[in-house]
């Protein structure tokens, strides 16, 4: 149809050169590749949009998938940041704890002390009374 110089495009309309041909229109060989291009075009970028409707769907599931993993992330840090704490407490009782019983140990070592000096002076005061008499 290209090749031959003139080309049917449509069916339907009237013409007033050839009123004998059943309703068609001639269009120029440059007209008709213009045509045409812009038809091939069309189509392409139907395709074109299609594609860029799929891959901004698979964007928008990455997108959801990333903020889903970001939201596990950061329940993870706060669990961790909890255990933490948690450590921290335990550490601060144990600490305090140890440092009760260096207190009382410090206590009973001085009462120790003090009862072995007061049974060793009464020892030494009755070997004393008892030497003089």
């Amino acid at each position: 149809m290209l090749i031959c110089g003139n080309a049917i495009s449509q069916t339907g309309t009237q013409t007033k050169i050839n009123t004998n041909k059943p309703n068609t229109v001639c269009i120029d060989t440059i007209i008709a590749k213009k045509i045409a291009n812009d038809l091939v075009n069309g189509d392409v970028c139907k395709e074109e949009i299609k594609l860029v409707k799929e891959n901004l769907s698979l964007t928008e599931k990455k997108v959801v998938v990333k903020d889903s993993i970001i939201k596990g992330l950061e329940e993870q840090k706060f669990n961790l940041n909890a255990i933490i704490s948690e450590k921290d407490k335990q550490f601060q009782l144990q600490k305090d704890i140890s440092d009760s019983f260096r207190k009382d140990l410090s206590k009973q070592k001085r009462t120790t002390f003090m009862y072995k000096a007061l049974s060793l002076i009464g020892i030494a005061s009755t070997g004393i009374l008892i030497l003089t008499k």
